[in-house]
């Protein structure tokens, strides 16, 4: 008996998933036909199953040794059998009723009792286990495919006394799980690969979202808004054309595992930027309830963190335009350091020189603007009230700025556009992305030109959009509609947060 698990192991190393399908339900299938035996015998076989998971993993010996006789129910073993073989780890948590003798605890496979684990998925895919309900208890198997009535066609273990395949009412399923311990992705040939967009669903669909880093949202095979957006971060990060489709160009970044830009030369480190962030999401400012727009997106109050940082680092540099957005107040009526002045004054913020101090406080001023404008979603398209559709009128982005300000902040806002779009400052979108949701109507943009690359650079690198609405807030701040009606929340939360973002910049920096 001590030499199964060798014997299946080797056996198992001879099976290729050349078709793309998962091994696990190759497992399955190969095992298709494996009967129960009538009456009092039992099968050696499926004894063997229970023996063959308990060498595999130890900690669950004594699990399996309790299982001696095929009259008990062996759905749930069959199963774990199949991912044992494919190197997963079944179900195993602290009590009886969550191991994976219980078909019922492979719905709760991704609570973290385990050290495999599965991850709730919305559409059935090829291989994903289902979990279902029926008379006298739970029962769960592996789906191939739809029949003719709408009907789930699963193959799996102790289906009428036997491994075979058979049709299961949807409503009957309470989940549809996929190993998240699954190793590598299908490796189907990158050039049989479909063109996807966003109305898209299906395996392909569900092996994409599966290979790209850090995916924020379910992994459920459908190509939605929240998809497509992050298939345009993942683009932007691997410096691909930014279209919202995986292509051959997208397919051959994620089989290739293409690591991200390294940061342009004076950017912030990874280091930097991790440090940043931590700083902006334990600040009390990032659980703050903004008026009329309750509490910001992790992504925005990180986002701007990196904003600033990136900013701090610039000033220091004698970067024009972040000079410019430092400079002390001016008497205009369209600096709205001046605008707000009562309002700094009575949170002792000085804005009466030039230099950091005065780039953090419009900092401060602008993370209320940004909720105020668009709640903090990095994409937020133009307001669908107004009439504004030309390339220069359009508003985009995290303020709703539009091109034709460029015109009050020459030649700074044109210059600063221009590092953007050749890729020389960081627009930081994988972290402004966390915790929103882009529709596709979000990413469109208006016209034509510079004023519709403006539109797309503020949505697609959101520091620009940050440093953008700094220049055009010192230089024509009635731009913006909740500034002309002092809607905007100043608040001391935000100035200490980007303080000790200072203070970390300086430290780092003095060490370095």
């Amino acid at each position: 008996m001590t030499d199964i698990k060798a014997k299946v192991d080797a056996a198992a190393a001879d099976i290729k998933c050349e078709t793309g399908e998962p091994k696990w339900l190759l497992v399955m299938r190969a095992i298709t036909g494996l009967t129960e035996e009538p009456g009092d015998p039992d099968n050696p076989k499926i004894l063997a199953m229970a023996r063959y998971i308990g060498l595999k993993f130890p900690d669950m010996k004594s699990y399996t040794d309790v299982y001696q006789h095929d009259e008990t129910a062996w759905c749930g073993l069959t199963a774990a059998f199949c991912m044992s073989v494919a190197n997963i780890r079944p179900p195993f948590g602290p009590t009886d009723t969550d191991k994976f003798l219980w078909a019922l605890s492979w719905e709760n496979w991704m609570d973290g009792m385990t050290k495999g684990g599965g991850k709730i998925i919305g559409s059935p895919v090829l291989g994903c286990v289902v979990v279902m309900t029926r008379s006298g208890g739970g029962h769960v198997t592996l789906f191939e495919s739809v029949d003719g009535n709408g009907n789930y066609r699963c193959r799996g273990g102790n289906q009428s006394d036997a491994v075979n395949v058979q049709s299961y009412d949807p409503d009957d399923v309470v989940a549809l799980v996929w190993p998240t311990a699954a190793g590598d992705v299908p490796q189907i040939p990158v050039e049989q690969r479909p063109l996807l967009v966003e109305g898209d669903s299906g395996p392909d669909v569900f092996d994409m979202q599966s290979m790209i880093p850090n995916f924020t949202g379910d992994i459920d095979g459908d190509f939605g808004p929240q998809t497509e957006e992050n298939v345009r971060r993942y683009q932007a990060s691997r410096g691909l054309d930014v279209d919202g489709e995986c292509g051959q160009q997208t397919w051959t970044a994620l089989y290739e595992n293409t690591p991200p830009l390294p940061p342009p030369p004076g950017a912030l480190t990874y280091e930097q930027q991790s440090e940043v962030m931590k700083i902006a999401n334990e600040s009390a400012i990032a659980d703050y309830g903004w008026r009329d727009r309750g509490i910001a997106p992790t992504g925005y109050t990180q986002g701007m963190a990196l904003a600033f940082a990136q900013s701090y680092k610039k000033l220091k540099a004698g970067h024009a335009a972040v000079v410019q957005m430092a400079r002390a107040r001016t008497s205009s009526d369209k600096d709205a350091l001046n605008e707000y002045r009562e309002d700094f004054e009575a949170l002792n913020m000085s804005n009466e020189e030039d230099g950091a101090d005065t780039l953090r406080h419009l900092y401060a001023l602008m993370l209320g603007q940004g909720m105020r404008e668009s709640s903090g979603q990095h994409c937020e398209g133009r307001d669908m009230s107004a009439d504004n559709v030309t390339s220069d009128t359009a508003e985009a982005g995290l303020f709703q700025t539009s091109y034709n300000a460029s015109n009050a902040s020459e030649p700074e806002f044109d210059i600063l556009m221009d590092e953007y779009l050749a890729g020389l400052s960081p627009g930081y979108l994988e972290a402004f992305s966390e915790g929103v949701s882009c529709s596709s109507s979000d990413w469109e943009n208006y016209g034509s030109g510079r004023g519709e690359a403006f539109q797309r650079l503020c949505k697609e690198a959101p520091a620009f959009a940050a440093e953008s609405c700094g220049l055009t807030l010192r230089n024509l701040c009635n731009h913006y509609g909740p500034i002309n009606r002092h809607e905007t929340e100043l608040k001391l939360g935000a100035d200490v947060m980007f303080q000790a973002v200072q203070d970390y910049m300086d430290e780092s920096e003095a060490v370095a």
